[in-house]
């Protein structure tokens, strides 16, 4: 005879600390959805708490401002993608990865979501100092992320090595890939994306980096 459902564990009920942490991390996904859909500056408390499933007073609770919000929601991007930096960081130290693949990696990132939404931030933070008192310090701890990255492939040169020439390197990779990334917003010809990128990592970076060059692993 089968059990009777009044004789099955119940499963434990979740602590108002776990609700709690379920409502914020729900309402950081949908704020996000609604900067990537919608733009930074048509999202509203009000749409993202109609989305979220929650009233507004319960989005104030835990977000007492629209600048908070957004603050959370940058900083929880990033950090997830710090994350998967360092989880790349470990596939470069097994040798699994090469400046060639790290820099098909970043591409992706730089023309994908992750872009598009602090493409947003950082438009607003030019007219709005509260955002970019916000997006300053999030975005220095993912540059500094991608330059612990940086470092596992240029590797000091005895006498010529020049740490602040594979900083300016970064640098500018990361201005370049910033530039292909606004323009994606309105060319989609990967082809070309993908010829431009070759270009880069044939002839001008080894320019950037000097005569020395990376200390390639190639797995």
């Amino acid at each position: 005879m089968p059990d009777s459902p009044l004789d099955r564990p119940r499963p434990p009920r979740r602590t108002q600390a776990e609700r709690s942490r379920r409502t914020r991390a729900k309402i950081l996904a949908v704020t996000l959805d609604c900067v990537l859909e919608r733009g930074l500056k048509d999202t509203s408390t009000v749409e993202v708490a109609e989305r979220a499933g929650v009233s507004r007073g319960a989005l104030l609770h835990h977000f007492p401002s629209k600048e908070a919000l957004l603050k959370e929601a940058l900083g929880q991007l990033l950090g997830r993608e710090i994350d998967e930096i360092r989880a790349l960081a470990a596939a470069i130290d097994a040798g699994e990865l090469d400046i060639d693949g790290f820099l098909a990696r970043l591409w992706q990132k730089f023309s994908g979501p992750l872009f598009m939404i602090t493409l947003e931030f950082v438009t607003a933070a030019r007219t709005d100092p509260a955002i970019k008192d916000a997006l300053q310090p999030i975005a220095t701890a993912f540059n500094n992320s991608l330059d612990e990255i940086w470092e596992r492939f240029f590797h000091p040169a005895g006498s010529g090595d020049d740490p602040a020439g594979r900083r300016r390197a970064l640098t500018a990779t990361l201005c370049f890939l910033r530039g292909l990334g606004t323009q994606s917003v309105w060319r989609d010809d990967p082809a070309f994306f993908v010829d431009i990128l070759a270009y880069w990592r044939r002839v001008i970076m080894p320019c950037a980096l000097g005569e020395a060059g990376p200390e390639r692993r190639d797995g």
